[in-house]
């Protein structure tokens, strides 16, 4: 059990992190499903290095939140190694390119980034940047700190419930190894544990918010790949975290 949950642990910090783990791990069932459910875990560690990152920079430096925006963003994928940016603008690309299914995977496994990828990324960069720079001045470090959190448990649970696309990659791969009831059941432990932190030190408008978004979100990004795609790759996993890390922070200037 020990083993099968440190195993996990490491594989999510591989796999979903710019962190080295110099260890040989098995990529058998049980490790796999204990990587998705231990990857909230990732998301756990960037929160906590962001809301540092926002407390060290208001209490040591004279800098304003433009430029504290930029460096959190810039931390933030520097942890991910930019995997998930990658992955956003591979689906910018084959989405918008407008042709069948088969085409619009044959795309996406293009090392190269074209007009309309180039274009999703700008977007989802500076986009990115205003939405913390207007964020880090008025909201707590605990809501800044839940996104990175709650994208990773809509990942897990788009990853137990959407059908892979292709047959081969490490998404699909893992995707025929994982135990989906064990990932749901423990994603919904992460969401009460969330949720209930964001209750007592938020406020329920906050939790409600959280709470109403992430459910319907994730099923509707299923359905539009299930349509687009047939399916998920790695990739529009890769697409979906990104893209509700800005969901998530760009609500609260919105509705909360």
């Amino acid at each position: 059990m020990a083993n099968r949950t440190l195993g996990g642990l490491l594989l999510a910090f591989q796999f979903f992190s710019s962190i080295p783990v110099h260890k040989e791990i098995p990529m058998k069932k049980p490790q796999v499903t204990a990587m998705y459910s231990l990857l909230p875990v990732v998301g756990l560690m960037m929160g906590a290095m962001a809301s540092a990152a926002i407390w060290l920079m208001q209490e040591t430096a004279d800098i304003g939140p433009l430029m504290s925006a930029f460096l959190l963003a810039s931390l933030l994928w520097a942890i991910t190694g930019g995997l998930h940016l990658d992955g956003l603008a591979d689906t910018g690309d084959a989405y918008f390119s407008y042709q069948n299914k088969n085409k619009r995977l044959e795309i996406m496994g293009d090392p190269r980034i074209g007009a309309f990828g180039a274009m999703v990324l700008i977007f989802a960069i500076v986009g990115k940047i205003i939405v913390l720079a207007e964020l880090i001045p008025t909201v707590s470090l605990i809501t800044i700190a839940a996104v990175p959190i709650v994208s990773r448990v809509g990942l897990s649970i788009l990853s137990a419930i959407a059908k892979p696309a292709k047959t081969e990659g490490l998404a699909a791969y893992f995707q025929r190894l994982i135990d989906r009831k064990t990932i749901l059941s423990a994603m919904f432990a992460w969401s009460l544990l969330v949720l209930a932190i964001l209750f007592i030190f938020c406020g329920w408008t906050v939790a409600l918010a959280f709470l109403v978004v992430v459910p319907i979100v994730t099923f509707a990004y299923k359905k539009w790949c299930d349509k687009n795609f047939g399916g998920v790759t790695g990739d529009l996993l890769g697409a979906y975290a990104e893209g509700m890390e800005l969901l998530l922070w760009g609500m609260h200037l919105f509705f909360i």
